[in-house]
């Protein structure tokens, strides 16, 4: 009885994040998802999170409640030990490319205990199902709990966002992730692209 409303409730959240604008799917992880803590990753993601608002929102992401829209889900592994989390976000700039970057250099830069560039994997959506059937991929074991409703931002996308992308945003990523961090950003990028296109799927992250 209980596989069998996991399951309904799972399609119902499937079904839920289709019919949402997103267009990145990342896995943001731990140096040891193993130890770090329930308590101690949500408030990195928390700070994480809000500074990536910052950045592209400046004081609005605070005096006007501007966010990126996004929908964030705890994974635990295999062993139900692993803990990292898996999102999808619209992005509020053109270059989504640029966008992973940005995301990806800020979260490696932003603790001791936040992963490296090249643990996580942030790339622009190839396709939709398969994404948002990974999200949700460990429901029958966590439940509701695998979203992550604190963390997320389902307000929807609107043109709005982009008046945002001029100088002073520019400046703000510049701060958050410098012109070497991106270049190396781009590099883990095109790692994870490759190994996509080799392989036709989504990279399996619940490792280590």
């Amino acid at each position: 009885m209980r596989f069998e409303q996991h399951k309904q409730e799972r399609q119902a959240l499937v079904q839920h994040l289709l019919a949402q604008d997103w267009d990145v799917f990342g896995t943001l992880k731990f140096v040891n998802g193993r130890t770090i803590g329930r308590q101690t990753a949500h408030l990195l993601l928390r700070s994480y999170w809000n500074s990536i608002d910052r950045v592209f929102f400046g004081k609005a992401a605070e005096r006007q409640d501007m966010r990126i829209p996004r929908w964030c889900f705890a994974h635990e592994g295999s062993d139900s030990e692993n803990f990292h989390v898996h999102f999808a976000l619209k992005a509020p700039m053109a270059d989504v490319d640029q966008m992973c970057c940005v995301l990806n250099a800020v979260w490696a830069q932003h603790h001791a205990q936040t992963a490296p560039l090249a643990k996580n994997w942030i790339m622009p959506v190839q396709d939709r199902c398969a994404v948002a059937e990974y999200l949700t991929r460990e429901y029958w074991r966590m439940g509701s709990s695998t979203f992550l409703d604190t963390l997320s931002w389902g307000k929807p996308f609107t043109t709005h966002m982009y008046e945002y992308a001029h100088s002073q945003q520019t400046q703000r990523i510049l701060r958050a992730a410098s012109p070497l961090w991106r270049r190396q950003a781009q590099q883990a990028l095109d790692d994870q692209k490759a190994q996509y296109e080799a392989s036709g799927k989504l990279h399996i992250v619940e490792r280590g």
